[in-house]
């Protein structure tokens, strides 16, 4: 069986922050619309009741929800008989509630996830994903070459990662999966690459680039001393 923490390490330190922030935006809110129809000393109480309620909010139920009630569901799934493959494997569960290890010489990770969807029964389903080293002068053109429709599912290549849902979702076959994975990587030549230099080579890279895109949604509200408060644009969903 693979333990982990059920609460993370630091992650009420995150909601506490979050919380502050958030709640001191909301307060300057209702703080500026309160002021229309109520006097300043008013309006000042108002905003500081707002934001210290937004904090609670954070604290007392954001935090034991998400920190505590739902890891600890799925630390429970990630253990159960669904997936005694992986742990036949040596697979090992990541703080992020994941599980990950080597097959047949390839570094696979299993995410589940679950789908929300308006008046309909939430659905669960697992995302595997694989490593791999390239050989090519013009990688980004073999790998939307390679991505496709298989008889896996949909596979998807990209910075040196293969991911997909598989068709039988509801209860995957692992060790099905993973061989045909590893006969589509055989055919098209692509060799095993280490988790430690994927992260190296392209992780870095890619968080890099998600952290300038994030930072360039960003907008700065009101900075004194300690205190900063950020607004932060959502992103665009992709068609």
């Amino acid at each position: 069986m693979n333990d982990v923490p059920i609460i993370r390490k630091g992650s009420f330190k995150d909601y506490l922050s979050d919380g502050f922030g958030d709640g001191a935006i909301t307060g300057i809110m209702f703080f500026l619309f309160s002021l229309v129809y109520n006097p300043l000393l008013t309006s000042i109480w108002i905003g500081i009741v707002v934001w210290i309620g937004i904090i609670l909010l954070f604290i007392g139920i954001g935090f034991p929800t998400e920190e505590y009630y739902k890891r600890k569901k799925r630390i429970k799934k990630l253990n159960s008989d669904k997936y005694i493959f992986l742990h036949d494997n040596n697979f090992t569960m990541h703080p992020d509630l994941y599980l990950e290890g080597f097959y047949r010489d390839f570094w696979f990770r299993v995410l589940p996830m679950t789908k929300w969807e308006k008046y309909k029964k939430d659905f669960e389903y697992d995302i595997i994903q694989a490593f791999y080293n390239l050989n090519a002068e013009e990688e980004r053109y073999e790998e939307e070459r390679m991505s496709g429709d298989y008889f896996l599912g949909k596979l998807i290549f990209e910075n040196h990662c293969a991911g997909f849902i598989p068709k039988d979702w509801q209860q995957p076959d692992f060790k099905a999966n993973f061989d045909g994975l590893i006969s589509i990587f055989k055919r098209e030549g692509l060799m095993p690459l280490l988790k430690s230099d994927w992260e190296e080579r392209y992780g870095k890279k890619l968080i890099e680039t998600s952290m300038n895109e994030e930072k360039s949604r960003t907008k700065q509200i009101l900075k004194i001393g300690n205190l900063d408060i950020k607004y932060i644009k959502p992103a665009k969903k992709e068609l």
